[in-house]
């Protein structure tokens, strides 16, 4: 009987474990910004660093020389099947209001992903230096299950409806039950 309970725990721990590390991987594979705007936004940095063979950090520099209180961003979900290819989410939305009242479910799975590493989580108006440092993709905040591919999430900021920049990030999901 004894011998059962053990054989039984190191089993739930061993499946525990299992569960836990390993089944997904995310990885961060290439980092673009471009300013359309020079005179509105300033790209200073936007680079990814690997840190060990699973995980790559990436750093936003960005400058906004003006006030922006009017912000709209067109997201896009893309997957990679002979290019890059619309896959799932692709619609435009109201950043300012956004911040205001966190309406949007996909947005706030970003947005949970990147508020305890950069400088945007506050409402507007936004100027001066954006920031965002050392922000890896975390299994553990991202509820979202997607089939096992490369994808692009690209970005793209109109400040009073006119494109500013863009920023398209590129990831690997593995899952790997």
């Amino acid at each position: 009987m004894r011998l059962r309970l053990t054989l039984s725990i190191v089993l739930l721990i061993w499946l525990a474990y299992i569960l836990h590390t390993g089944a997904i991987v995310f990885k961060l594979t290439n980092a673009v910004c471009e300013s359309y705007n020079k005179s509105w936004v300033v790209v200073h940095n936007c680079r990814l660093h690997a840190i060990n063979r699973n995980k790559t950090i990436m750093n936003m520099n960005l400058t906004f020389l003006y006030p922006v209180s009017n912000i709209q961003v067109r997201l896009q979900l893309k997957k990679r099947a002979n290019g890059y290819k619309p896959f799932l989410y692709d619609y435009t939305f109201d950043a300012c209001e956004f911040m205001r009242k966190h309406n949007h479910p996909v947005v706030n799975v970003i947005l949970n992903l990147i508020k305890d590493v950069s400088t945007v989580n506050h409402t507007c108006p936004y100027e001066g230096t954006q920031l965002l440092k050392n922000f890896y993709l975390r299994t553990e905040k991202m509820p979202v299950i997607l089939p096992t591919g490369d994808y692009l999430l690209s970005l793209t900021w109109m400040f009073y409806r006119r494109k500013q920049f863009i920023t398209d990030v590129y990831f690997n999901y593995v899952e790997d039950w």
